[in-house]
């Protein structure tokens, strides 16, 4: 069996941290063929495990269908097994290539379980959210459908010598008004589930509360669970949505029944950039595990990512000390892709000689704060439940951080996200920026202004600390004091300008002369603001100005062929400009703070990118923790591993082309650790010696040639 904790140690890890190459198989094939998983040979999946040079495989014990790959006593073994017991086999054959197993376990969507029992079923406030579906949900509040879990846990982890279990879709896929739900929300907070969403409303804000609080106790008994029938067991769940839309309703607080963080993301690098800084800073434990398909998505089984494309993921986990697995999936007749093992394995051989030196604590010093409850948008106000659900990863508050990756990844500054967890240590940092977070508790606005008051920097845009997490809206921000402004009514269009108010802040934004920002309102409530929306100030702000509103003409109507309220037929160009702050500079006790009424780091374009940057270094000051002179698209890491007296610099091309072009020569400064010198700089893995010259204070400096993927080195530090 899989050792206790108590047997866990540097030189005995647990599996997840013994090595960093991973795989899934995908098998969701139901039963009523016959010619379903037919040829399936557990002896060529162990072959194609090992191809693919792995150390760890998560095999598929039961799937979205429900049907289980073992003799299970409690739910239906798949048919095209005729009872062999493939967990077990399988199991065998990866023990005896030493290859650790972690089993996969399918909860809420569970066709069997849904077919069997209809009382189980999650009941969707939407009608149309099972018509045309494939997937059978069952709800984590009906006892029935708890028990069964449960107990199937249980038998699973109690039936074999798994390192790990892994719970998949431990999530709400819709809002669930069950008789169960209800009944559960009547007893705990004396009332019915509203109708309509009103992210005002403290009914409907205890509502969700309580749909996250359901949740993460849901997850936390599994996890209980499987660890009393197994001690010692290594325990997650995919915590994908986690940094999804408030639907799923996952809270980041569910992690801690998760002795590790690992998730499944199918979009673009900058998701990747992001999810890999969140997850790296919430997870209890190192490594992460960033999973994602070999297909282009899970919907198409034939139309492959790129090799490039395969490494370019692959590195990037890589560069930030990650586990990486691949996501394939089975035939319906059982075979697999020898090729597709083959290409994995001559991936896994590229990245496999840097996992000696990976780990170590992230060098940070700019925390973009990550609101767990601001995964929301004002403009779902006033739509019922009945509405088809607003699933939408894209809301206002990821917009905005993801932005700010984006814009400080390309700058090459040390920064990291940080959530509600880490408010304690928010002097560890030089700089806090609350990206356009739409709500906040007390507690956090308190922790805020402390910081700045007690010497810190923070960045804040748009709605930030105007509503509070249990739906109370201020009519000013709850931060006014710190910002140095204060938030007025008034209504804008769906357009507003702000024009430089410093010579500086116009060299920024050179050669335009003024930033656009275009902005919504809810299509349910008229005049209602969406999470977007600019926050209009009144004049004469404690605070310096540093940008001012200018409005388009005629502003706020939009104009049309019927009226006379436009200048120009494509665009609304600006036209009055007003003295209304836009960007406010302020001191605050020891502190400093930086205000934008926009949230001017969800525009992606070169001039607001460049502000922004040009605000979060002066915010920063001299001597950051590291930087570099390089392509954008080049990511820096550095992580400080004080064991070795080192740091590890890593650097991944992250073109998404197929081909990237190699970086011809970057150039980068490390700040040396007080009371100590730098000794030597050395290439890994080979340890070959890199030049590197130390400037008047004392920083390391040296230079990169040609990189092509990736690159990874080493300084070295001894005490002066």
């Amino acid at each position: 069996m899989t050792p206790s904790p108590a047997h866990f140690s540097a030189a005995n890890p647990p599996w997840f941290q013994r090595g960093y190459r991973r795989m899934l198989v995908d098998m969701h094939i139901p039963d009523w063929d016959p010619a379903f998983l037919a040829h399936y040979d557990v002896t060529a999946m162990a072959v194609a495990y090992e191809r693919a040079g792995l150390t760890s495989a998560m095999i598929y014990c039961q799937s979205h269908v429900g049907l289980c790959n073992w003799p299970t006593q409690t739910g239906k073994m798949h048919a095209g097994l005729h009872g062999r017991d493939i967990t077990g086999e399988l199991v065998a054959e990866l023990r005896r290539r030493h290859i650790d197993v972690c089993a996969y376990y399918s909860v809420i969507f569970n066709n069997w379980a849904f077919l069997e029992y209809p009382d189980w079923r999650i009941q969707p406030a939407h009608t149309t959210a099972v018509a045309g579906s494939r997937y059978g949900n069952c709800c984590p509040n009906n006892p029935g459908y708890r028990a069964f879990a449960l107990g199937q846990t249980t038998e699973l982890a109690g039936g074999y010598a798994f390192d790990g279990l892994f719970f998949d879709m431990t999530f709400w896929p819709a809002i669930c008004v069950c008789e169960h739900c209800r009944k559960r929300f009547r007893q705990e907070a004396g009332q019915e589930i509203p109708a309509t969403i009103d992210w005002f409303s403290p009914a409907w804000c205890a509502f969700q509360n309580a749909r996250e609080r359901w949740m993460a106790e849901f997850a936390d008994a599994l996890t209980h669970q499987a660890k009393t029938t197994c001690p010692g067991l290594i325990v997650y769940h995919n915590f994908a949505t986690a940094a999804s839309h408030w639907i799923p309703g996952v809270p980041f607080a569910s992690s801690a029944s998760h002795d590790f963080l690992g998730a499944d993301f199918y979009g673009d690098a900058l998701e990747q950039l992001m999810v890999s800084k969140f997850m790296g800073g919430l997870s209890r434990q190192q490594p992460i595990e960033f999973m994602t398909s070999c297909c282009v998505n899970l919907r198409d089984h034939v139309r492959l990512k790129s090799a490039d494309e395969m490494r370019r993921q692959a590195f990037a986990a890589t560069l930030f000390s990650g586990a990486f697995l691949f996501i394939d999936a089975i035939n319906p007749d059982g075979t697999l892709s020898a090729a597709m093992a083959e290409r994995i394995g001559s991936i896994y051989a590229e990245t496999a000689p840097y996992e000696p030196f990976l780990g170590g604590h992230f060098v940070a010093e700019i925390a973009l704060y990550f609101s767990d409850d601001s995964r929301m948008d004002f403009n779902e106000n006033g739509r019922t439940l009945a509405d088809d659900p607003l699933w939408d990863s894209k809301y206002p508050h990821n917009q905005a951080i993801r932005g700010c990756c984006r814009i400080l990844q390309a700058a090459h500054l040390p920064y990291t996200i940080i959530t509600r967890k880490d408010l304690p240590e928010l002097a560890n940092y030089r700089v806090v920026a609350l990206p356009n977070v739409l709500r906040l508790t007390t507690e956090e606005v308190a922790a805020f202004r402390q910081y700045v008051r007690n010497g810190g920097r923070l960045y804040a845009s748009g709605q930030t600390s105007l509503t509070e997490s249990c739906g109370t809206r201020h009519a000013d921000f709850l931060l006014a004091d710190l910002f140095g402004c204060h938030a007025v009514p008034a209504e804008w269009g769906n357009l507003i300008y702000l024009k430089p108010a410093t010579a500086d802040v116009a060299a920024a934004i050179a050669p335009q002369t003024y930033l656009s920002y275009f902005q919504t309102y809810s299509p349910t409530v008229p005049g209602q603001p969406a999470g977007d929306r600019a926050v209009p100030l009144a004049g004469g702000p404690e605070g310096d100005i540093l940008a001012t509103v200018s409005l388009p003409y005629a502003c706020p109507h939009p104009g049309s062929v019927l009226d006379q309220n436009w200048a120009s037929i494509h665009s609304s160009p600006p036209w009055q400009d007003s003295t209304t702050p836009a960007l406010v500079r302020n001191v605050f006790g020891q502190g400093v703070s930086v205000y934008a009424a926009a949230a001017l780091e969800a525009v992606d374009c070169d001039a607001s990118n460049r502000l922004v940057e040009k605000l979060f270094r002066e915010l920063l000051g001299p001597r950051p923790a590291f930087s570099a002179e390089a392509h954008p698209a080049v990511w820096m890491n550095v992580q400080h591993v004080p064991e070795r007296q080192a740091f590890t610099i890593a650097f991944l091309n992250s073109q998404t082309q197929v081909s990237p072009l190699p970086v011809p020569e970057l150039a980068f400064t490390l700040r040396t650790p007080q009371g100590m010198a730098f000794t030597r700089l050395l290439e890994l893995p080979g340890r070959t010696p890199v030049p590197f010259i130390v400037d008047a204070v004392g920083d390391l400096q040296a230079t990169v040639q040609n990189l092509s993927l990736f690159r990874m080195l080493q300084a070295e530090y001894a005490p002066v």
